[in-house]
């Protein structure tokens, strides 16, 4: 979460957030959400960040930048805007010192709690003896092929897709999971590593994050045609059992480009790609880092272009139900994103609108635009501020809080502000150093329209300046906008109103407001 370190608050939130979603994650594999508890911890156990505490989870957090970090008695690399990532182990469980050292200051000491998990075991016997251990005269080049992998996921490049929400890097039927492992013949194989998704033979594969290419090898004994992708401070992505590779080593890889076509290569019973992320030598569990695809959208309508719908803080798909009506009476296909508003921060978030757009691109669809309202409007704003929308796409924002809102200025102090709205909620705030305030420029067609009546009159007192009742007219403004419109609506449901669904279908059509 993007909130000042020595905020009490803010950490007793972010322990407690990630508490939860580790509990959360667990709970959906187990079938077993409706046991869901509150767990509260103390408001010094958190540092600043967000992430997954649990085996094969990571932790991305933000420090100043001229910290000292050590985590379970190892150096943690800190770029130059304080920024940190660390990865958990398959089988870390407990608690973990993290420690932080500035000059000046005192040093800061965390325990990080890690959630064990359980993993799938299967066991299989009277297996010939030839297909669980290689033959001798492949040794030789297994060695090898290992020294090549470990020296390319040495390389330390300069790539920020670290930093990106993540995409699937091929969407499809999950095959295999990280961590699951088999006995074979009494002996106990290596897990699985990766999140296996089975598709055909030639499908493309879409690079996850940006970054560069560190190997790219045609055959290597058990993992076959062989891609890896380094995204920046050692964390990077392998794709396995590739039947063509598209890219060279030393290339430089945007977020979603081609790079590869799936395989069957190497020690592998059908085609299917096999995705791997590491930390240095830490095996991270690459679905913790991508939505789910069944929480993904689907396209409605028969329309050539695709809009994704993104809703706000604590709504739902439903909200902008009547508006992608509109959208399809207008010509236009529509996939409204459903996302857990009030469990995440923005920067999880955003993994949503990114999954969404990229699943329609997949589809066939070669142009994609997004409506967003609200927070929807800071979750666009984060993913495009290093990525693209597909066949020059458009945004139109309704009612975003791009500079922050004074709701959350006046609330987030507010035990129970904070259990209800969740964390995503207090990156919004009006300050210098919110998150709203910090993300870059973004290089597309935008679109803002915003309203100027109060749907929650008893904040009015809040605001200076004409407002919608959650978000003052001025917020709103984006400097890189190509247009900005007025409404007589308030900010609750300014997507219903009747003007406001012409004026997007317009601006998505013609790149300009009437």
């Amino acid at each position: 979460m993007a909130v000042p370190l020595g905020n009490d608050r803010h950490h007793a939130w972010q322990a407690f957030s990630l508490a939860r979603r580790g509990i959360q994650a667990q709970c959906r594999r187990a079938g077993l959400c409706w046991l869901f508890a509150v767990i509260a911890l103390p408001a010094w156990a958190m540092p600043e960040g967000y992430g997954v505490l649990e085996g094969g989870g990571y932790f991305v957090g933000q420090t100043e930048s001229d910290s000292h970090i050590r985590f379970a008695g190892q150096s943690v690399p800190v770029d130059a805007q304080g920024r940190y990532i660390l990865g958990f182990e398959r089988m870390m469980r407990g608690e973990y010192p993290l420690t932080m050292r500035s000059p000046g200051q005192p040093e800061k000491r965390f325990q990080l709690e890690i959630k064990g998990r359980d993993y799938r075991t299967q066991r299989v016997d009277g297996l010939d003896p030839s297909r669980v251990n290689p033959p001798e005269d492949q040794i030789a080049r297994i060695v090898a092929d290992a020294a090549r992998v470990n020296a390319a996921r040495a390389q330390r490049v300069s790539s920020e897709g670290w930093q990106e929400p993540f995409i699937w890097p091929a969407f499809g039927r999950i095959s295999g999971v990280y961590g699951s492992q088999r006995i074979l013949n009494g002996d106990p194989s290596a897990p699985h590593w990766g999140i296996d998704v089975a598709v055909p033979t030639g499908t493309p594969v879409y690079a996850p994050a940006s970054g560069v290419v560190t190997l790219a090898e045609p055959d290597l004994y058990f993992s076959g045609g062989t891609l890896m992708l380094n995204h920046g401070m050692g964390l990077s992505s392998s794709f396995l059992h590739l039947s063509r590779l598209l890219v060279s080593p030393g290339e430089q890889i945007e977020q979603g480009q081609l790079i590869a076509e799936v395989g069957t290569t190497g020690r592998s019973t059908g085609p299917h790609l096999d995705w791997r992320v590491n930390l240095a030598d830490v095996r991270i569990d690459a679905s913790l880092m991508v939505p789910e695809q069944d929480d993904l959208c689907s396209v409605e309508g028969q329309g050539s272009q695709v809009v994704v719908l993104v809703h706000g803080l604590g709504r739902t798909d439903r909200s902008m139900a009547r508006l992608a009506e509109s959208l399809r009476q207008a010509g236009f296909a529509t996939c409204n994103q459903e996302y857990p508003s009030r469990q995440e921060t923005v920067q999880e978030l955003s993994a949503y609108v990114a999954n969404a757009v990229a699943q329609v691109n997949r589809q066939g669809y070669d142009t994609v635009h997004l409506v967003t309202h609200s927070l929807g409007g800071i979750l666009a704003r984060y993913w495009l501020q290093r990525s693209d929308l597909p066949g020059q796409g458009r945004v139109v924002m309704l009612s975003p809080p791009n500079h922050g809102s004074e709701v959350i200025d006046a609330l987030d102090d507010h035990a129970w502000f904070q259990w209800i709205m969740g964390p995503a909620a207090l990156e919004l705030a009006t300050t210098d150093d919110a998150l709203v305030n910090r993300i870059e420029p973004i290089d597309v067609p935008v679109g803002v329209i915003t309203g100027t009546r109060s749907s929650d009159p008893w904040f009015n007192v809040l605001f200076q300046g004409d407002h919608d009742g959650k978000v003052s007219v001025a917020s709103a403004r984006l400097s890189e906008a190509d247009g900005f419109r007025l409404a007589e609506a308030g900010h609750t449901f300014i997507m219903n109103d009747e003007d406001v669904r012409f004026w997007v279908a317009f601006f998505l059509t013609n790149g300009f407001f009437p």
